[in-house]
């Protein structure tokens, strides 16, 4: 079902702002020529980021994946924690927070546009947010299963169905993530820091112990 094109992904209506503006502007709920270019908007952003690159970084800063993309794509890490509120309510069937509609409203006034490249900057973060965690912890515990074990589409009939992706970690398609490579060096380079002596470091140079088995 992920390759065939009657099976399209859940999209949003169209919002001036917060959570449903993100949803309704990013490549990852949208479908034909406007995923398509929106998609592009992603993909331009993470070829600036070769992934031995993010590896490196990832091994050195030993914080979270958000924190060191971020730094990659040349932000601040803090905006961390506003991303990781906001992929709480990211995904279409769960509840968008008046917590999360704020986080959205403030990282777009730092990153300075109300627009598509704005929101597919803001859902690459997002992206890499609890999936890419997942995978590291699922590493340093020796698991093998896909960080994210389901995707939804909508079938013609206008059902939704899930889809297991124990196969196809990273998706097939025209919807297959862009970022596969960064995301695995992201979480190499955070695995070899979180197995070096000591414990992995949170942004503010604390340090916080690795996910538990």
């Amino acid at each position: 079902m992920l390759t065939d094109p009657n099976y399209l992904v859940p999209t949003t209506p169209p919002a001036a702002t917060g959570v449903a503006w993100l949803r309704s502007s990013v490549a990852r709920f949208s479908n034909g020529p406007t995923h398509a270019r929106r998609r592009a908007l992603a993909v331009d952003s993470l070829a600036a980021i070769r992934p031995d690159d993010l590896r490196a970084l990832a091994a050195h800063r030993g914080t979270g994946p958000v924190e060191v993309l971020a730094e990659a794509l040349g932000l601040s890490p803090s905006i961390a924690d506003d991303i990781a509120i906001i992929a709480k309510s990211y995904q279409p069937h769960t509840e968008i927070t008046q917590e999360a509609d704020e986080a959205v409203v403030r990282l777009v006034a730092l990153l300075g546009s109300n627009d598509e490249h704005t929101a597919n900057l803001i859902a690459l973060l997002v992206q890499a947010c609890d999936a890419t965690k997942a995978l590291v912890a699922n590493t340093l515990a020796g698991h093998t299963g896909p960080p994210v074990p389901k995707t939804r589409r909508i079938a013609p009939d206008g059902t939704t169905v899930e889809i297991d992706l124990t196969d196809t970690p990273f998706g097939a398609g025209s919807h297959a993530c862009p970022a596969h490579l960064h995301a695995l060096a992201l979480a190499d380079g955070l695995t070899a820091a979180g197995r070096q002596p000591g414990e992995l470091r949170r942004s503010d140079g604390a340090s916080r112990a690795p996910a538990a088995p």
